[in-house]
């Protein structure tokens, strides 16, 4: 599990927003078209050089193109000099493949696609079935479980993390030697605010659940006016009005992950299934005639072929492998 610690905010520049990533596109797709003339290519070096999110931008997007091979032809698809509708085109095209590049959908608000740009360009994520351990510059710990993203921006007035996608444990570290900072995780359906807590965050279609360990948290949904104070030993899940239901005990064992395993007590097939199928890659499906069926264990994280032998070896289910990445649990012929 990778370790990082964060230098001070001089050397750790506040991520870059929409606006400069759709110019650094827009520089990708001309540099890249074949077509670019040396003043172009200087007009480029002089704006990454003009602001320090400029480069991170920039930097964050050449990562992305080397770690996808097809990226550099592909954003050069098409005439980038064949005037400003296909110059838009150009930029929606590299979106997109981007996007499907990189495993990530596009998401759709007011009829107009909006890229997930924070969740790409992420300054901390993690693939899935990877994890990983980031000491903030003020000591806080904060653990990114599979196929999450985070960015950090600390100022004079907070510490803030913003949560794009995925989930994050986070330990916060006290401040001595200046004035307080709230640290705060910022999410889609709301903020979280740590009142001297060890806590949970993971965003998930259902909604934000957040479980405290330690202290308490303050989360204010999105939509509402008011926060709602969650005490240590218990959680709750969240949509951008409020909290669905009740606040219910929260278990340690749901952080587990850290520790790279799962602790199943009766835990239902099809729960502990979609736990693995964030761990892996490819897509493991559950048949829902068995996704009742409870089972219980500890199971390694980074083993899922052992994980589903004793699924078949405890339950009467089968495996259907059609590819390493199409696997389909169903009830076992003839149980």
């Amino acid at each position: 599990m990778a370790t990082d610690r964060v230098a001070d905010k001089a050397t750790n520049p506040v991520a870059p927003g929409d606006d400069i990533v759709t110019v650094a596109i827009d520089w990708m797709v001309k540099l890249q078209s074949g077509a670019a003339t040396e003043q172009e290519r200087e007009a480029c070096r002089r704006w990454r050089a003009a602001e320090a999110r400029h480069e991170l931008a920039w930097q964050r997007l050449q990562s992305l193109s080397e770690r996808v091979s097809s990226l550099p032809s592909a954003l050069t698809h098409g005439s980038i000099g064949a005037g400003d509708s296909r110059h838009r085109y150009n930029r929606r095209f590299a979106i997109k493949t981007l996007c499907v590049a990189m495993g990530v959908g596009l998401a759709v608000a007011g009829g107009s696609e909006m890229v997930p740009w924070r969740a790409l360009m992420a300054e901390y994520s993690t693939a899935a079935g990877e994890r990983r351990r980031v000491v903030l510059a003020d000591g806080t710990v904060v653990e990114l479980n599979t196929a999450t993203a985070v960015d950090a921006a600390y100022d004079e007035q907070r510490r803030l993390l913003r949560l794009h996608r995925g989930e994050v444990l986070v330990t916060t570290a006290h401040e001595n030697n200046r004035a307080y900072r709230p640290l705060v995780v910022q999410t889609r359906l709301g903020q979280a605010r740590a009142l001297g807590t060890r806590f949970q965050v993971r965003d998930s279609e259902a909604g934000m659940r957040v479980a405290v360990f330690e202290g308490a948290v303050a989360f204010q949904p999105a939509g509402a006016s008011q926060s709602i104070r969650i005490d240590a030993g218990r959680q709750g899940l969240f949509d951008r009005r409020g909290l669905v239901g009740k606040l219910s005990p929260a278990a340690e064992e749901t952080v587990a992950w850290t520790d790279g395993v799962i602790v199943a007590d009766r835990m239902p097939l099809g729960e502990l299934v979609a736990e693995l199928d964030r761990n892996m890659p490819g897509k493991l499906r559950c048949d829902p005639a068995i996704a009742g069926l409870t089972i219980s264990g500890v199971f390694p994280l980074d083993q899922p072929a052992r994980i589903l032998a004793a699924i078949a070896r405890t339950l009467p289910v089968q495996i259907d492998t059609f590819t390493s990445y199409w696997i389909t649990l169903r009830p076992r012929a003839g149980a």
